[in-house]
This record gives C-alpha cells, structure tokens and sequence, in this order.
C-alpha cells in the first residue's frame, strides 16, 4: 500500500467580521482583505496500489504408446478442506479414503486444498505416461511454477500431490448390450504452503520472475 501524504499552509492576516477599529489593524485588514485566499491544511490522501489475484491451474499432459499426447487445462478452485468437496468428487474421496486413513496431504495445515472445476475426464485410451504442471495466471500471464509426472517419489518435497482415482461409469444400456466408459478424476490437488506463497512472493516482488519451467524435479534429485 502506497501512502501520500500532501500538506501545504500559508500563512495570512486574520479578517475581522467587525471591521478595523485602529490605524493598524485597517492597513492590516486592506492587505488581506481576501479571505478566501488563506489556504488550509490538506486532508491526507491514502492511495491503495491494486493488487491482481491470482489463480491457480493445472495441466495434465497424456502420452500414449505411440508418443501423440493430449492436454487437459483444469482451474483449480481452493477448499477449506476435504469435507468441502461436493458431488462426485466428494463420493470419490470418501470412498477411496476413509476418514481414519487419509493421508495429511488431505488433512493437514501445511497443505493448500484445491478441487478441479471439472469433476472428471473419460481416458483417451492406454497411458503411457502422465506428466503434471501447475500453473499460476496473474494480469492475464501465465507461469508454470512445477512440473512432473505422476508418482508420489518423483516429488520428494511434496510440494505437489495429486489425488488421483480411476473408475468406470454405470452401464449405459444400448439395445441389449451394456457399455462402460473409464473415467479419472483428480478430486483434490494439494499443493505445499510454504512452496506457493513463495512462489507467489517472487511473482509480486521479482519483475523478472519467469516461473520454474524447464526446472523440474526428476527421480534422481529424491534419491539424493
């Protein structure tokens, strides 16, 4: 927050509403004659520089057998907490981890909480490899801040854990025959408190900030 303060005075003859009433007080009262020249304090002025918000996204990257990939951009929502989810997620979550086993990724307060805004995709078919970039958008920029494939041990850190839960949609009867779709849903996305806020930090402070693209963890930086 930026504070101007402005203050300016000026210093004049008083003006008697009665008029002179000696010799002095009327040469006096001739020079200032115009009251309302005297200048008064300025009131403080407190300008509020704007700050953006920022939002939160993640991309999933999708490589089949044959090397083609696919891209999902998901916005990300923040919760409370894991008892916030609605719908489909929340059935999810509940049913993949019971409250008395559910790791502090879920649970605990080193972890911010975010919920995709959409619920679940259907598989493009065989995967290969999934690979993770969470991205933060401010003043309509994008800057990836950490990216990964899928597995708890690539991330030794835990700055990033994905929920990740696999199923299949209720039989869609056609005619006699019964067809199945396999979805996946990324219910919660949990991302370390102390890795965000200071990568949100260097956004707002460092005019050169870039992001971490191109920095990412590998397996062989947790075996260290």
């Amino acid at each position: 927050m930026t504070v101007q303060v402005g203050e300016a005075s000026t210093s004049m003859p008083a003006c008697s509403p009665q008029g002179p009433r000696t010799r002095r007080q009327k040469r006096l009262a001739e020079e200032g004659s115009d009251c309302l020249a005297v200048t008064t304090k300025e009131t403080p002025r407190i300008r509020r520089r704007k700050t953006s918000a920022t939002t939160v996204s993640l991309f999933v990257r999708w490589y089949n057998p044959s090397g083609k990939t696919k891209v999902s951009h998901l916005p990300l929502k923040p919760i409370e907490n894991v008892d916030a989810l609605q719908g489909i997620s929340k059935t999810l979550v509940d049913k993949a981890f019971p409250v008395a086993e559910r790791p502090d990724y879920l649970t605990g307060p080193d972890f911010y909480k975010f919920t995709p805004a959409e619920e679940f995709m259907s598989l493009p078919g065989d995967i290969a490899r999934t690979e993770f970039r969470l991205v933060i958008t401010h003043d309509g920029w994008e800057y990836c801040i950490l990216e990964r494939d899928l597995g708890a041990h690539l991330d030794c850190h835990r700055n990033m854990l994905v929920t990740v839960i696999e199923f299949e949609s209720t039989a869609l009867m056609i005619g006699q025959l019964g067809l199945r779709v396999n979805l996946i849903a990324y219910p919660v996305v949990s991302v370390k408190k102390t890795f965000l806020d200071d990568m949100e930090h260097q956004l707002r402070t460092d005019p050169n900030f870039k992001g971490q693209l191109g920095n990412s963890q590998t397996s062989s930086e947790c075996l260290l």
